[in-house]
Order: structure tokens, then sequence, then C-alpha cells
């Protein structure tokens, strides 16, 4: 149960911005996309960065999705 609040927390945090949500999604839609395995680690550090910044929003550590 913890997993998934924390989960949904994120979502949400991330929703609450649509240019930051519009964005992950077209990192996502690269990510399956990425020719060279440095295009998806540039893609795959900004999405952590999303993730972060929406982990510190919603008062979660890092890590602390488990």
């Amino acid at each position: 149960m913890r997993r998934f609040l924390c989960q949904w927390a994120l979502y949400v945090a991330i929703e609450r911005h649509p240019s930051q949500a519009a964005r992950l999604r077209a990192l996502e839609d690269q990510a399956a996309d990425a020719a060279t395995p440095a295009e998806a680690a540039k893609i795959t550090a900004e999405i952590g960065r999303i993730f972060d910044v929406a982990a510190a929003e919603a008062g979660i550590p890092l890590g602390g999705a488990r």
C-alpha cells in the first residue's frame, strides 16, 4: 500500500505541472527510440530529475517508493 501511495503522490506532483508532465511524456517517447546508449542515458537523466523534483514536492525521500 505504501508503494502505491508513493507512486500516486509522484504522479500527482508531476501532473500538477502540465508543462513538466508533457516533457516527461515526450522524454518517454524519445527513450523508446533512443539510437545510442549515450542518448538513452541523457534522456534517463532528465527523467530522473523530473522524478526527483516531484518526490521533493510530494515529501517522499529519494528511494522512498519501495
